[in-house]
C-alpha cells in the first residue's frame, strides 16, 4: 500500500507535539503541561497514509505527488496499469479490464495510483480465511467464500524488500518490489471509524496528529516494536556467527539482484527476471 510501513499513529490531546530538547524556557516548558494524554494506535504494517492520508489538515495523500507515487519497474519504467494479484481485484474477472500495459503484459482495473481499497473489498465483504487456514491463500479468498471482514491478500515486509521499495526515497518501486503487487497501492476511509467521530463530536478534545512519524528499522513489524518501546536495535554479543551475516554484492546487475532479495515467487509475478541469482545474497 502506499509508503506501506509499519509506524504509529501519534494523538496529541489539547495539540501539542512534544519534542525533547525543543524546550529552551521556562515559558515553553510550561506548554507541556497543556498536554493532557499522548495515545498510540500502532497499526501493524501499514503507513500513515494508508489509514489517516485522507483526514482533513493531514499532510497525507492530498499532498503526494505523481513522482512519489507512480510505480516503476525495475528499470525505470513506469507502469501503464497496477497489476492485481488478490483474487477480488484482478481482471477481467471479476472485475472488468479498464486498463490495458502493452509493455507490461497487463489487464487491470487499476490505473497506477493509490486506490481506495472499500470501494472493492469492503469491511461487510466475506474474505476473511479462518483460523486453520490463515496462511492457506495466498492471494486471498474470493468474495463470499470466506469470512465477514474484508480481508486482502498478505504482503511481504522485510528488510531488503523495503529498501528495494524506498529505491532512494522515490517510494516508487512497491508494485514491482512486492508479493501482493499493486494491492500495495491500496488505502482505507478510515473517517467512518469510531475515532474519527469522536474527534469530530461536539465537545472533542483538542488534538493534533504527529502525521510525519516515520517507522524506526527496515522489515517487518518485530523490530519496529522494540523500537517504540526501548528505541534501541536488540544487540548479538560478539557479533553473532558469521552463517548469519548476508553479504550482498554490489556488483551484481539488477535484474539478479531483485530475484535475490525478493524472491522468484515476487519477480516472476512480472515475467521480468532471467538472471540466475547464485552467490548474489549468501550466507558466509
Amino acid at each position: 500500500m502506499l509508503r506501506r510501513m509499519l509506524l504509529p499513529a501519534l494523538l496529541l490531546a489539547l495539540g501539542l507535539v512534544f519534542i525533547p530538547g525543543a524546550f529552551s524556557s521556562s515559558k515553553d516548558a510550561d506548554q507541556l503541561s497543556k498536554i493532557n494524554h499522548i495515545v498510540v494506535i500502532y497499526e501493524e504494517n501499514h503507513s500513515f497514509d494508508n489509514l489517516y492520508g485522507g483526514w482533513e489538515g493531514v499532510n497525507g495523500r492530498s499532498n503526494a505527488t505523481a513522482a512519489n507515487t507512480t510505480q516503476v519497474d525495475q528499470n525505470g519504467v513506469a507502469y501503464g496499469c497496477l497489476k492485481q494479484l488478490d483474487v477480488n481485484l484482478t481482471s477481467p474477472s471479476p472485475l472488468a479490464t479498464t486498463c490495458t500495459d502493452v509493455v507490461h503484459a497487463i489487464v487491470s482495473a487499476f490505473q497506477n495510483s493509490w486506490f481506495t481499497i472499500d470501494n472493492f473489498i469492503p469491511a461487510t465483504a466475506k474474505t476473511c480465511p479462518g483460523a486453520q487456514d490463515a496462511f492457506a491463500h495466498p492471494n486471498g479468498i474470493l468474495n463470499p467464500l470466506g469470512a465477514p471482514g474484508g480481508c486482502t491478500r498478505d504482503l511481504v515486509h522485510e528488510f531488503y524488500q523495503e529498501q528495494y521499495q524506498l529505491n532512494g526515497g522515490h517510494q516508487n518501486r512497491y508494485m514491482s518490489g512486492s508479493d501482493s503487487a499493486g494491492t500495495t497501492m491500496g488505502v482505507y476511509d478510515t473517517q467512518s471509524l469510531p475515532i474519527y467521530k469522536y474527534l469530530h463530536e461536539d465537545g472533542h478534545p483538542h488534538y493534533a496528529i504527529e502525521d510525519n512519524f516515520f517507522q524506526a528499522a527496515f522489515g517487518g513489524s518485530f523490530l519496529n516494536h522494540q523500537w517504540l518501546i526501548a528505541a534501541a536495535t536488540p544487540r548479538f554479543p560478539g557479533g553473532g556467527p558469521s552463517t548469519l551475516n548476508s553479504i550482498v554484492d554490489s556488483t551484481t546487475s539488477k535484474k539478479t539482484m531483485i530475484l535475490v532479495l525478493l524472491g522468484p515467487r515476487y519477480a516472476s509475478a512480472f515475467g521480468e527476471v532471467n538472471e540466475p541469482s547464485a552467490h548474489t545474497l549468501a550466507r558466509s
